[in-house]
């Protein structure tokens, strides 16, 4: 009973993990691989979006490395992110920059 007296005098609410903050999930424990879906997600958004343009590939380099590795960098720094993660990350990145789409289609030139 103080308890939930205390939350109501506060203004608080009470809350159940996992939660966000500032767009990343907190939990008591190691993300999953569900959880860093968010991330994924935006980042397969951003490429969506870039792959209308028409953009060289030193273009293309610089979203990528100010960009998504911006969002990379700022999840990783909190988290260790799981390999199918950043394996995943890695794909999408070598997708665009080579092909300029989210998903390749054809081998790349140079390996």
């Amino acid at each position: 009973m103080l308890h939930y007296q205390c939350i109501q005098t506060i203004g608080f609410q009470e809350g159940y993990l996992p939660m966000k903050y500032l767009g990343i999930p907190i939990t008591a424990s190691r993300l999953s691989k569900m959880e860093c879906s968010v991330l994924v997600e935006k980042i397969t958004a951003w490429v969506h979006i870039w792959a209308t343009r028409n953009l060289s590939f030193a273009g293309r380099a610089m979203l990528i490395n100010t960009v998504i590795f911006g969002m990379f960098s700022y999840w990783a720094s909190i988290f260790l992110l799981p390999q199918s993660v950043l394996d995943k990350i890695t794909s999408i990145c070598r997708n665009y920059l080579w092909g300029g789409k989210e998903n390749m289609t054809r081998i790349p030139h140079i390996s």
